[in-house]
């Protein structure tokens, strides 16, 4: 009876420590598998992605890469990546509007140059960008979830190794604009035509006023034939800044603007082609 008892006991004990084993095997599993989809996701950043700080421009001989990712481009925000960042930092103020400009007839253009330029640039990981132009397009370029914004404001600028960072402003219906009003008041009605006012401007109206958040992509330029003895049009690399927030235009602004400009200037929305998008929420 003993014997029969030692017995029994032992095969209780071995299945017992079997499905331990094996609910340990089970458990340690599970972590690694977890930690592996947390590294694949990466929505624990902490710095701007240094894969989108831009390189100089390609004006020839386009890699693959390059001469497929090109802007605009539809963001899903449910898919970006999630990154916390002080980048870009903007160094924005006044400008003299002295070449406010009737692009072909296509949309407005106000070409930033000289002090200006120097005095108004965007830094990113310390590397400074400088204001070179900011243009208007309707619709908008970008889309979110599919939907269209009623206006989108570029804001381009270029560092001294000719490398590219444009802001993107989203512009909805809604409050009056005054500096909205005013630069498309001082838009010359034929195309081609520029416009020298010698005014002051503040750059910053622009501007939603949280500028912290945003999504943020490697793309091209979105107007054709970037570059002299560029093969391919519209060509990059150039990092983006899509800001979430959006400014206002009233309709009357907005009916001055397309009065002068009166066929929609936007590119059709392209291929990501496995791009990562990311979003720093701003917090």
């Amino acid at each position: 009876m003993k014997q029969t008892s030692i017995l029994a006991l032992y095969k209780t004990t071995a299945r017992t420590s079997n499905l331990l084993l094996s609910t340990l095997s089970f458990f340690l599993l599970f972590l690694l598998a977890s930690c592996h989809n947390d590294e694949d996701v990466n929505y624990d950043l902490t710095a701007y992605p240094s894969d989108l700080v831009s390189t100089p421009i390609y004006t020839s001989n386009f890699p693959l890469a390059v001469a497929e990712a090109q802007s605009p481009i539809n963001i899903e925000p449910s898919k970006a990546i999630v990154f916390h960042s002080v980048d870009p930092v903007l160094h924005y103020g006044a400008i003299t509007l002295n070449s406010v400009a009737n692009n072909a007839g296509e949309n407005l253009r106000v070409n930033v140059s000289g002090s200006d330029s120097s005095n108004n640039y965007i830094t990113v990981g310390g590397k400074k960008y400088y204001l070179v132009n900011f243009h208007f397009h309707y619709s908008s370029e970008h889309t979110v979830d599919g939907k269209y914004s009623k206006m989108e404001i570029h804001f381009v600028n270029v560092s001294s190794d000719n490398s590219y960072a444009v802001l993107s402003v989203m512009v909805e219906p809604g409050n009056v604009n005054t500096s909205l009003q005013n630069l498309f008041s001082q838009s010359p009605v034929m195309a081609n035509a520029i416009n020298s006012p010698n005014t002051t401007f503040d750059l910053t109206a622009l501007f939603p006023s949280n500028t912290r958040s945003y999504y943020t992509y490697n793309g091209s330029l979105t107007t054709p034939n970037f570059g002299a003895a560029s093969a391919v049009t519209n060509g990059g690399p150039v990092t983006w800044f899509v800001f979430k927030d959006k400014q206002q235009i009233s309709d009357t602004e907005f009916n001055s603007y397309t009065g002068i400009y009166t066929e929609p200037n936007f590119r059709a929305i392209q291929p990501l082609k496995g791009r990562k998008v990311y979003v720093n929420p701003g917090f």
